[in-house]
């Protein structure tokens, strides 16, 4: 039973990426003919997003939004069927090794999708925001129930739109494993020509290197539930691969420099990035920089020029301006716990409340099991560098692949005698090092800058090989040091993989025949000095799928706008804040 349900959610994702290819070159045949599936894919993808940001704003994601987005990737099909066949042919011919390894690859996750859901944000708020969504628009006021369901994420709008019919409520089994099994299909073709040891460009080899945290997140990493740290740091990482591939300026007949089309796409995935998790916004403001700069650099003639930087404006912001609506909508601030920006809406958090959210998140980064007044000034820093150290994924391993890779081309380009090329690649570390130090100020959690480490340490280590293939004749050394480049990069991957707790994933999936629903928790009733009914967990602060409304932090000054419905919002004196816990 367990290998017919991994079939189904194969298959499901299946279809779901065709929809998102049809969605997708309907807007790139806007530029040209000549695009890539995964290309069409990713822009599908973010254009789906938008689609159910503007619907959520006024009716309840359902099964009728579902069908919509899924008529216009099949009509997206057929208007673009001989060049997506085309594609499709020339990718089917390309390798059928390659093409195996990729189905292998999501077989697997579509496996460890099965099993339970494990991920504690999901009980907490991911799946009561998911039940908010489905079941009413964006309510005014919903983070006065409880603050974290104003932390507005588009991931949960995906998830609610994937729970309809035959995975009806149980969407976040597909979402992040789907976009992981999408995420492999850049970076085998990278990486398979880096193994072969020839035809392989600075782009490759930074895909290549991300290849090491995609498989520690492909094997290791919770991927059921509602998770917003991967779904972002994917989405971060395709789209610097892309400004990557535009900045190495690798004119080669089998590596073509990126079309303007393609910058046009890496703006509106980190704009959708943003819409994923919020603290990727620095990250993306530099990267949108980096994107428009290269647009106006192009070889276009100036009214094409603008047309494309225009464009590159219009997609952050059919992306991001529903998005503010909506958590202004939640909580009356558009970067929600963040206070700037505020709206005078009646529903809006108090902001004694929205300071104690911020001052909570900004805490639990700095110390997850340490109270707020200890990780205040300086004192939280060393215990946070002992956790950090002994983090493999996050810390130890794209510490050591930046450090080396900047030594390597550091010794090689100061050598007398020796020309140092051009390295425009390098303008990446600019929204990579400003995101680092963006989420060390905010809340240096390492999970929630994944995004920023590893596209610093990616453009750091190609900068280190890119310096030893310009130095070394490539007939005679480049397979040397290329298995060694090779050996490092596994070596560093096991390093990771063998880190306490590598049986979890297999005992996740025992017992397991389908994927399971979440778990129903004991539930008290309450009541609010207004009268309003309110769940409360009977035991811990997790919702998991209780009925609406339910928070595990009750507040009795909570209370409807409109009494008649659960759909007017709420408004509050926020006397519960100061009792909940990060």
């Amino acid at each position: 039973m367990l290998l017919i349900s991994s079939l189904e959610v194969f298959l499901t994702w299946a279809v779901i990426a065709l929809a998102l290819i049809g969605l997708g070159s309907i807007i790139l045949m806007l530029f040209s003919e000549d695009y890539s599936l995964i290309d069409a894919f990713w822009m599908g993808l973010a254009t789906s997003v938008a689609v159910l940001e503007i619907w959520n704003l006024v009716l309840p994601i359902s099964a009728s939004v579902t069908m919509f987005l899924f008529g216009a990737g099949l009509l997206g099909l057929a208007l673009n069927r001989s060049a997506l066949r085309n594609s499709l042919r020339s990718t089917l011919q390309a390798s059928r090794w390659l093409l195996l390894l990729g189905i292998a690859f999501a077989l697997l996750l579509a496996l460890r999708s099965c099993g339970p859901c494990e991920y504690f944000d999901t009980g907490l708020y991911g799946a009561p925001a998911v039940r908010w969504i489905q079941t009413y628009p964006a309510v005014p006021g919903l983070a006065n129930l409880h603050g974290r369901l104003g932390f507005n994420s588009s991931v949960f709008l995906c998830i609610a739109a994937l729970g309809q019919g035959p995975w009806k409520d149980l969407g976040f089994h597909l979402f992040t494993g789907f976009l992981l099994s999408a995420l492999w299909v850049t970076l085998l073709p990278a990486c398979a020509r880096c193994v072969r040891g020839t035809a392989a460009s600075p782009v490759d080899w930074f895909h290549c290197i991300l290849a090491v945290p995609a498989f520690f997140w492909t094997t290791r990493s919770r991927i059921v539930g509602t998770q917003t740290d991967e779904p972002a740091a994917i989405v971060s990482l395709i789209a610097a691969g892309i400004l990557f591939a535009d900045l190495s300026q690798y004119n080669r007949q089998d590596h073509p420099s990126p079309q303007p089309s393609r910058l046009v796409l890496a703006a509106a995935l980190f704009s959708l990035a943003v819409t994923f998790k919020e603290s990727t916004a620095v990250f993306a403001f530099f990267a949108w920089c980096l994107v428009f700069r290269r647009i106006w650099q192009t070889t276009a003639s100036p009214s094409k020029r603008r047309l494309h930087l225009a464009v590159a404006l219009l997609t952050p912001a059919v992306l991001l301006l529903p998005w503010f609506a909506r958590s202004i909508i939640l909580s009356g601030y558009p970067l929600f716990p963040a206070t700037i920006f505020a709206f005078p809406v009646p529903w809006k958090v108090p902001l004694s409340a929205a300071r104690w959210y911020a001052l909570g998140t900004q805490s639990w980064g700095r110390g997850p099991d340490s109270h707020f007044v200890d990780t205040q000034g300086l004192h939280w820093l060393g215990d946070w560098l002992n956790h950090a150290l002994r983090n493999r994924p996050s810390f130890q391993v794209p510490l050591a692949i930046s450090l080396a890779g900047l030594a390597i081309a550091l010794f090689l380009r100061f050598r007398q005698g020796k020309p140092r090329p051009a390295c425009p690649q390098l303008s990446l570390l600019l929204p990579g090092l400003a995101g680092i130090i963006f989420w060390f100020a905010a809340s240096p959690d390492l999970r929630f800058a994944q995004f920023a480490i590893w596209t610093t340490a990616a453009t750091l280590g190609a900068w280190g090989i890119v310096s030893l293939d310009f130095q070394r004749p490539p007939s005679h050394t480049r397979p040397a040091h290329t298995g060694i480049i090779l050996a490092a990069l596994f070596l560093s991957l096991i390093w990771c993989l063998i880190s306490l707790g590598w049986k979890e994933p297999i005992h996740a999936l025992s017992g397991v025949q389908q994927p399971p629903p979440l778990p129903k928790p004991a539930l008290i009733l309450r009541h609010t000095l207004s009268g309003l009914p309110v769940y409360v967990p009977a035991q811990g602060n997790q919702c998991w799928d209780a009925p609406l409304p339910c928070t595990p932090y009750f507040d009795e000054s909570l209370r409807l706008r409109n009494d008649s419905s659960l759909r007017s919002g709420f408004t509050s004196e926020a006397r519960a804040a100061e009792f909940q816990e990060f």
